[in-house]
């Protein structure tokens, strides 16, 4: 009897969507749980209105982990999955993942497909470059807003910690090797449309690496070191240096202001509204 859990917060413009590729699959005896925290729309009323099997929590606490915390509180079964509220997963995705997931794979995710319909030239060229990023796409957390973790896996921490980098805390405790791309099952992820909002959100990302580091040092042992390796695949691909131009920007734009927030004690979140826009 598998479980799902799914923190939101503001995410009337794309929960029914999410919920609705969930229950797409028809899969048996599927506990679905939505955690509401601290909204300020109408996320509660249209879960509750997708489907009458879907239970949805609400807490004016802020904060994902704490979500998580409070909806896994209500679930015993497994296996679990971890979804965000604003991915959407294609039909079978599903039911490949929970049917991939198993002593050998006790962590998979699937393959992450951004849509950049409605993204500036800058964004696709920065996910252009991004291709070369050996974090998305391979593993698991992947960057596709999704995993899934057989009961044993999920044993391997209690609670989550209060912390920024929730994938992080969670891709440190399995070994390379031990996390898997699901192949055949995608998640729609609807990224930032413009460059500035991507640095918003790499801003917060890179934050939460060096909170993690902090606090969790022996976790990151685990986490795949990617050096100039993408800069390296790039400079010998003359056709790529706009794309380059533009990765790089974000990436040395991000440490710089992340290390002013930290200095300054900023704890702001960092969401990226832009590709939470009604279309």
């Amino acid at each position: 009897m598998p479980s799902i859990i799914i923190p939101a917060h503001n995410e009337e413009s794309s929960i029914e969507r999410t919920l609705r590729s969930v229950l797409s699959d028809a899969v048996d005896d599927l506990e679905v749980v939505v955690v509401v925290n601290a909204s300020t729309d109408s996320t509660a009323a249209i879960a509750r209105s997708v489907d009458p099997s879907i239970r949805v929590l609400e807490t004016k606490t802020p904060g994902k982990c704490h979500a998580l915390n409070l909806g896994e509180a209500t679930l015993s079964s497994f296996p679990r999955v971890f979804l965000d509220a604003d991915i959407e997963l294609l039909p079978g995705a599903l039911s490949k993942l929970l049917n991939s997931c198993g002593p050998d794979r006790p962590i998979v995710s699937p393959i992450p497909r951004f849509d950049l319909s409605e993204a500036t030239i800058g964004m696709r060229l920065f996910y252009r470059a991004q291709r070369f990023n050996p974090y998305f796409g391979q593993g698991a957390p992947n960057g596709s807003g999704c995993f899934v973790l057989t009961e044993d896996a999920r044993a391997r921490w209690a609670a989550f910690p209060e912390i920024v980098a929730d994938d992080g805390f969670v891709q440190g405790q399995f070994k390379p090797e031990q996390r898997t791309t699901v192949s055949g099952a995608e998640a729609i992820v609807q990224p930032p449309r413009d460059v500035r909002s991507m640095i918003t959100v790499r801003t917060r990302v890179r934050r939460g690496s060096y909170e993690l580091a902090q606090r969790f040092p022996e976790l990151t042992v685990n986490h795949v070191r990617q050096g100039g390796g993408i800069f390296k695949r790039l400079l010998i691909r003359p056709w790529e240096w706009p794309a380059m131009a533009v990765y790089g920007y974000v990436r040395i734009m991000e440490r710089i202001i992340a290390r002013r927030h930290i200095a300054a004690g900023e704890t702001g979140w960092g969401r990226d509204e832009s590709g939470r826009q009604s279309s």
